[in-house]
């Protein structure tokens, strides 16, 4: 046996070798992803890292000293690069990264590539210790690989142990699955589109191969519609729809994935007109996606006017900005469209030639709105001068048509808000005007002309904030400051009674320790379960009643929820968000498939359903409808985008 042994100490050294390089880049991931060391995941993962490490036994073993050491160390590395960058990339942008998204944004992103190396936390780099100490040990001759190569027969050997090796770890996929799961482990396997969830289920090296194929491949998840085909939603009647042409239509389509798409929105009910609808009809729109905005930017000394608002108009105090892989260009998105973004690529960069016929600015323009958007940057990261259009935009002016004046860093909205005005108080009346913000953009650690330009006056209030967060109020004033202009514009034009504002979030502040922001907020504790992404949302007007608006809420609700108060004609069928004045039961989705309701909230990466109250929560049984209404907004989404599905059903739009 010894002698068996010694012969084939190639393989066995091999195997070893990459077992303990590859278990301790996956042991250190987790870790610092605060993902469950102890789960049916993490048994999952030693299976598919004894796999890995076999592979890599039987590749190397009858290869030369030389290119066994270099495919090694090359492979090590690269594991250990990727699983950095991951790291680095969830805490630069609030999720992990898919090749397909990588491949479709990298030339957007390329100038940050500088910043985001100086960004990656020093803890990280820990991940690299396995290659490092690798490639010393070989360097110093402390770790030599065997220069005799294996018998056949043990080689071959080896490869059938790794074939059934593989075939044991598929099949652990099956078991010990928790029964509240969004998706099951098998699943993730197949299709890793929600990377933190796949992550935590298969392991990071499995993530990492599995997502290659989402580059070749097309993704397509099982859509469940209503379990009882008999039962269908009643036809509200208040609201101008077309349910009878479309059924015909899809009763008559023979491309199934459009028929799917069909069956799923048709057994959708339709959310009727209630107390809330028209309050704003007829009113003019100015609809603000404003950068960064959190909820350390409301301060009733540094930013009274924002503050104002939320005390003068209507404040939702239970409304999220999710961060999507895209995070500002699909929020704004959602925000026209109410769709879910795609996992597996950037959505408005890789769909802007879609129809997109029943977003927002469309709406106001079908009810006879003039529509401008307006945004103080250029094209470089999303196509907006041709998907502006396909939201409903007349003109999209960014600053190639506004005099944005140059900063050092991001330019001011005092000169974004004054140049944008003057053009849409020439616009026909009623008007709807699309802006985007960009003084709250990161970063925050060095200096910037916004970040510095009233620091000494954050500091006198706030001496004791990280640096960070004391220039990201120096920003947040710049806005405000260019909020109390808009309205005295508007005032001054007699415009502002006849005017509604509405301000909203893309995202909580990015590349930023978010313990600074966290600790910073006064409002509410931000370390509860998904309120990191707590976001403000204002709606003004001065004739309003100031009221606080309680009802959970994010971005995809925006665009039913206004077209509901202007009482434009829309089917709330289209929608995967919904009127939150509505009897709808909302369901906050979140970009990891985590969700929230009324009741309490889901975390997908745990399984788990935390209820706000001690006397009610949801069975598993519930808890599985509701994920299964959430993996179909995602699959349904998805499929909308990829068969272009509103250009073959303008016929249905009221």
């Amino acid at each position: 046996m010894n002698k068996i042994l010694k012969r084939n100490w190639r393989i066995v050294i091999i195997f070893i070798t990459s077992f303990i390089t590859f278990f301790l880049v996956e042991f250190l991931f987790r870790i610092m992803s605060n993902q469950p060391v102890f789960s049916f995941g993490f048994f999952r993962l030693l299976m598919f890292t004894t796999v890995s490490a076999l592979i890599m036994s039987v590749l190397l073993s009858y290869l030369s000293e030389k290119l066994a050491n270099i495919g090694l160390l090359a492979v090590v590395w690269f594991f250990s690069i990727y699983s950095l960058a991951q790291l680095g990339f969830k805490n630069y942008l609030g999720n992990y990264f898919s090749w397909s998204i990588i491949k479709n944004t990298l030339g957007g992103v390329a100038d940050y590539a500088g910043d985001f190396m100086r960004y990656l936390k020093p803890v990280y780099f820990l991940t690299l210790i396995p290659a490092v100490l690798l490639t010393l040990m070989i360097l110093t001759k402390l770790f030599v690989i065997p220069k005799r190569k294996p018998h056949w027969p043990i080689w071959a050997a080896t490869l059938l142990l790794t074939i059934a090796m593989h075939f044991v770890s598929i099949g652990s996929l099956y078991l010990f699955n928790n029964e509240t799961a969004l998706h099951k482990a098998y699943t993730l396997y197949e299709s890793p589109v929600l990377s933190e969830l796949a992550m935590t289920e298969i392991g990071l090296g499995t993530f990492m191969w599995r997502d290659l194929t989402l580059v070749f491949k097309e993704v397509e998840d099982e859509i469940i519609v209503n379990p009882d085909p008999d039962v269908k939603p009643v036809d509200d009647k208040s609201r101008k729809t077309k349910t009878e042409l479309w059924e015909s239509l899809a009763a008559a389509e023979t491309n199934a994935r459009i028929k799917k798409i069909d069956d799923y929105l048709l057994s959708k009910p339709i959310t009727p007109r209630n107390e809330f609808t028209g309050t704003f009809e007829g009113k003019n729109l100015i609809y603000v996606m404003v950068e960064a905005m959190d909820l350390v930017a409301i301060d009733q000394t540094l930013t009274p006017t924002l503050y104002r608002l939320t005390q003068e108009g209507w404040y939702f105090n239970n409304y999220y900005a999710p961060v999507t892989s895209c995070a500002t260009g699909e929020s704004e998105f959602m925000s026209m469209v109410s769709l879910i973004p795609s996992t597996t690529v950037c959505t408005p960069n890789s769909y802007y030639k879609n129809d997109f016929s029943p977003a927002l600015m469309n709406l106001f323009k079908a009810a006879g709105y003039s529509t401008n958007s307006y945004h103080s940057y250029s094209d470089k990261f999303y196509p907006r001068s041709e998907l502006h259009l396909k939201y409903g935009s007349s003109k999209f002016y960014n600053n190639d048509e506004l005099d944005i004046k140059k900063l050092l860093g991001w330019p001011s909205d005092i000169n974004l808000f004054e140049e944008s005005l003057e053009m849409i108080l020439k616009q026909e009346k009623p008007f709807m005007s699309f802006i985007i913000t960009a003084a709250m953009h990161l970063p925050y650690d060095i200096d910037s002309t916004l970040g510095n330009r009233y620091l000494a006056e954050v500091k006198a209030v706030y001496p004791d904030y990280p640096i960070e967060i004391q220039r990201y109020i120096s920003k947040a004033m710049d806005f405000d400051k260019a909020v109390e202009k808009m309205i005295e514009t508007l005032d001054a034009a007699g415009e502002l009674e006849d005017t509604v504002l509405v301000f909203y979030a893309d995202h909580h502040p990015l590349r930023m320790n978010a313990s600074y922001f966290i600790n910073a907020t006064q409002q509410v504790d931000r370390r509860k379960g998904l309120n990191i992404d707590l976001s403000p949302m204002i709606i003004y007007n001065p004739e309003l009643t100031p009221t606080v608006h309680s009802m959970p809420a994010n971005t995809m609700d925006l665009a039913p929820t206004i077209a509901n108060l202007f009482d434009l004609e829309f089917d709330p069928r289209l929608y995967m968000g919904v009127d939150v004045f509505s009897n709808a039961k909302n369901v906050v989705i979140f970009a990891n498939g985590s969700w929230k309701t009324a009741l309490g909230e889901y975390s997908a990466p745990k399984g788990k359903f935390t209820p706000y109250f001690e006397d009610y929560t949801y069975s598993v049984e519930e808890i599985a409808e509701i994920n299964q209404f959430v993996r179909n907004q995602f699959a349904v989404s998805e499929e909308i985008y990829k068969t272009d599905y509103f250009k073959h059903r303008l016929e249905i739009l009221p």
